[in-house]
């Protein structure tokens, strides 16, 4: 007989917005098994687009996620799945403005801090892009000061949240898109 272990806190994550999960230990000394449906349609609801790729449903965003630390990164993008968001990772800044230039994006959540050319930065060439015409620019970092909130701003980011950000918060401001 398994044990039922205690869900993590991505779990209640999910279910809080829809989507199901269950966790249960296999036996003594081997793990735990985890299973997670997030609240999308079901199999077959994403549409596909002309050029092969996913195209978003109405209300989801294609999401682009910047951050050199891969467990922040993975983790925010797990979060905006949950949220039926489709999100794609980049870990260096000079390969996520090749992908912005490849591919469109509705949003952009972008760590501050990363190596060789920053956020700030990364976003005003983003922002200089036709593709990224319109899109919503998030700053995700560890800098909170007003001071960082205002290069922020200046930069073009439409917000500004402090790691660990609020994920009713986060999920707002994509619901939200740019302010007017």
């Amino acid at each position: 007989m398994y044990d039922t272990i205690e869900k993590p806190q991505e779990i209640s994550l999910l279910e809080r917005h829809g989507g199901q999960a269950a966790t249960q230990g296999v036996g003594p000394d081997k793990g735990a098994a985890s299973t997670a449906r997030p609240p999308h349609a079901g199999p077959g609801a994403v549409a596909v687009d002309a050029a092969g790729g996913a195209a978003a449903q109405p209300g989801v965003r294609r999401v682009l996620v910047v951050d050199d630390n891969a467990d922040a990164a993975q983790t925010v993008a797990m979060l905006l799945e949950v949220l039926g968001h489709e999100a794609s990772i980049e870990y260096d800044p000079l390969q996520a403005l090749a992908c912005a230039r490849e591919r469109s994006f509705d949003a952009f959540v972008l760590d501050i801090g990363l190596p060789g050319m920053d956020g700030h930065e990364l976003a005003r060439q983003i922002r200089a892009l036709p593709r990224a015409a319109g899109a919503l620019f998030i700053a995700l970092t560890g800098y909170g000061q007003q001071q960082d909130r205002d290069a922020s701003k200046a930069a073009g980011f439409h917000y500004h949240f402090v790691k660990p950000a609020d994920v009713d918060a986060l999920a707002q401001a994509l619901a939200k898109g740019t302010p007017a």
